[in-house]
């Protein structure tokens, strides 16, 4: 699948460091991603890996536009990551996020797909599909962590984004609740509904990759 706008994420020669200070008390900096050159093609199903502190999340909060790199580029969908995120073709469900809890399951998502307007996904078929159609009237606040996570993917989904960025989706639901809440073959493809069993992955680790990193499958 080829996107007229280019690769679904460019990141080139990408870095980002925080400033901090060292058991001293002195002045420092922490590089969190250091030189990334990393393709993504629409309709490609990549995994990100690499231990704790490899700069993965840090690297898919610069491709959501949250915060901006200290060096190199980043595009998504041929615009800065911000300007995708704000023209609807970028959804996330990140490791946290706030959910109303005095609103029900149903409410949740169809107060979120009315801010949409037309162009989303019926909210009771995305229900349907991450496991919450039987939770429509039980309020967010009742709901298991694992129930609250699938809340999040389905609003995800319910923009029909043409990138979806998951940064530890499963965590909290039980081993039944996962299938269902992997995403679709793209339109046309032979891919088994399970693409997740087998992504492209990338490793980061202690030494983050330059642009010589090969990208493993």
């Amino acid at each position: 699948m080829t996107n007229p706008h280019g690769p679904a994420v460019e990141l080139t020669d990408l870095g980002r460091t925080f400033a901090t200070k060292d058991a001293s008390g002195r002045p420092s900096t922490v590089v969190a991603v250091d030189r990334i050159d990393l393709t993504i093609e629409s309709g490609e199903v990549v995994a990100l890996l690499g231990p704790n502190g490899a700069g993965k999340t840090t690297t898919l909060d610069i491709v959501l536009g949250l915060i901006e790199p200290t060096r190199g580029t980043a595009q998504v969908l041929g615009r800065r990551p911000r300007e995708a995120v704000q023209q609807g073709l970028v959804s996330a469900v990140l490791q946290t996020g706030g959910l109303l809890a005095d609103l029900t399951v149903g409410e949740t998502i169809s107060y979120v797909g009315a801010t949409y307007g037309r162009g989303h996904e019926d909210p009771a078929t995305v229900l349907d599909r991450v496991g919450l159609a039987e939770l429509a009237g039980r309020r967010v606040s009742k709901c298991s962590g694992g129930q609250q996570q699938r809340l999040r993917f389905a609003l995800a989904l319910l923009a029909d984004p043409q990138l979806l960025i998951l940064d530890e989706p499963t965590a909290g639901m039980d081993v039944a609740g996962r299938p269902r809440s992997e995403p679709p073959p793209p339109a046309g493809s032979s891919t088994p509904r399970s693409p997740m069993s087998r992504p492209r992955s990338w490793r980061s680790g202690n030494s983050p990759p330059t642009s010589r990193s090969r990208v493993t499958t």
